[in-house]
């Protein structure tokens, strides 16, 4: 490869061109020789004077353009849905504390338009179905001193105890001729707060102090018992 050198002198300063590029040393010989024909053209009396190669042409230089990046779609379509879903909250909340309002409002204004809650009317046998499923419940009522007096003199508080006494009352006090296991259960809940349950009811069938009557009309809608002669034996005698 060849290698171009030139020296440039003026007094003490010394500038020494060297390349190797054929090209740009044909080329600065062209401006050299244009520039000494322009000078020679413009002054014909005056000594020739060497011109100094201007320097290299710079590069340019090219700042490339920063790049960002852009989310990807995911995050771009996640971060929408989000947006959307605050957005439909806050339209919820909004309509939710104008009906709200509204609503306050209209029964400021109309209390008569208000719904009014009237208690039904609740029957002795409502309360002891009720009583029966919560023994806890105690409704208002006048306790039947007769009734009690029969049970404490008979000193006991066997449920057992509490069917035989309460058949014989019925029978012989109110004069009933049969009686159902709810009118059983509305006499004792009314003053002892207890309650006889089907199974105590089939002891006494099986025990012959208690018997079914036939319905023979079949009208009747529930079970119907009376106190046997060996009910009334065991009230005066066992019990």
């Amino acid at each position: 490869m060849s290698k171009y050198t030139f020296t440039f002198r003026k007094d003490d300063i010394i500038v020494e061109f060297v390349t190797t590029d054929k090209i740009v040393v044909e080329n600065q010989f062209q401006i050299w020789v244009d520039c000494a024909s322009d000078y020679t053209c413009t002054h014909p009396s005056k000594p020739k004077k060497v011109t100094p190669p201007p320097p290299p042409p710079s590069q340019p230089v090219v700042s490339e353009p920063i790049k960002t990046e852009e989310p990807p779609q995911q995050h771009k379509e996640e971060v929408k849905q989000e947006a959307e879903t605050e957005a439909e909250a806050e339209k919820t909340e909004v309509f939710d504390k104008a009906s709200s309002l509204l609503k306050t409002i209209n029964s400021i204004q109309n209390p008569s338009e208000e719904e009014k809650i009237i208690p039904e009317p609740v029957g002795f046998e409502a309360v002891l179905e009720k009583s029966i499923e919560n023994p806890t419940f105690e409704p208002t009522r006048v306790k039947d001193q007769v009734f009690l007096n029969l049970i404490h003199s008979k000193n006991t508080t066997d449920k057992f105890h509490y069917l035989v006494i309460t058949a014989y009352y019925l029978s012989e006090f109110e004069k009933m001729e049969r009686f159902s296991l709810k009118q059983i259960n509305a006499k004792l809940m009314q003053n002892l707060s207890a309650v006889i349950d089907h199974t105590t009811l089939q002891e006494a069938i099986s025990q012959n102090l208690i018997e079914l009557v036939p319905d023979l009309t079949g009208a009747s809608e529930v079970g119907e018992y009376r106190l046997t002669h060996t009910g009334e034996d065991f009230f005066a005698n066992k019990i």
